[in-house]
């Protein structure tokens, strides 16, 4: 048996966490639970997209991981947004029983493991952050904004290594002597994964990849020329 509480303003992006799940039918279309000692995570991840809500609690018994069916997760929360107080979660061997004042609702638990994500944030650690340059489906981004709920777009980040002074990129021409960039630090930059994170929840998006292959664009069609005025009024 596990239970604890968690404040009922992160309802609201718990409500919505759901968009990050796949749509394959796999243990991916559902919320992933993991309680620890003074914190309980959930997690949504479609594969390309990985949202993860950490928040805080002071009355957690028992500890482990489950994964709850995500509309029946959904549903729960959002009726716990309609309600003031804490939200209480009690989660046995088959369902875990949401409550929230007077109301309570039922969400299933699902048979299985969901995989280990801890790597996707502990990977960075050390690492420098500087502005996002790789390319980003714009698909994935708006999902992470509505989860986020902010009233201003999500400004990403991706980790480097420490020793890359990539930060020269954003100097102002003249400000510095200009030095030589290796072209696999670059490389590295541009198809490096896009991370937001604020006081509660951390997103992870993964880059869209191109090759150097890929087919250049010829635009020289669209240049046209307007047609010269018949002998300039001869």
């Amino acid at each position: 048996m596990i239970s604890f509480s968690i404040p009922r303003n992160s309802a609201d992006r718990l409500s919505r966490l759901g968009l990050a799940c796949g749509s394959e039918n796999t243990l991916l279309d559902h919320i992933a639970l993991r309680v620890g000692d003074s914190q309980v995570r959930f997690t949504a991840t479609n594969g390309k997209l990985l949202a993860s809500l950490l928040i805080s609690s002071e009355d957690i018994v028992g500890s482990g991981d489950c994964i709850l069916d995500r509309e029946q997760f959904t549903a729960a929360m959002k009726t716990a947004v309609k309600h003031s107080g804490r939200i209480a979660f009690r989660i046995d061997d088959t369902e875990a029983r949401i409550t929230s004042g007077t109301t309570s609702s039922v969400v299933r638990r699902l048979v299985g493991t969901f995989p280990n994500v801890d790597h996707v944030w502990t990977k960075p650690v050390g690492r420098r952050w500087l502005p996002t340059m790789s390319s980003l489906d714009h698909q994935l981004t708006g999902i992470a904004h509505k989860i986020a709920g902010s009233k201003q777009p999500l400004l990403f980040s991706s980790p480097v290594e420490s020793g890359n002074r990539l930060e020269r990129l954003w100097a102002v021409p003249g400000a510095q002597p200009d030095e030589p960039l290796s072209l696999s630090v670059l490389r590295s930059t541009v198809s490096a994964p896009a991370y937001w994170s604020d006081h509660e929840l951390a997103v992870l998006v993964m880059p869209v990849t191109r090759g150097d292959a890929e087919r250049q664009f010829d635009l020289s069609p669209h240049a046209l020329s307007l047609p010269q005025v018949a002998a300039l009024a001869a």
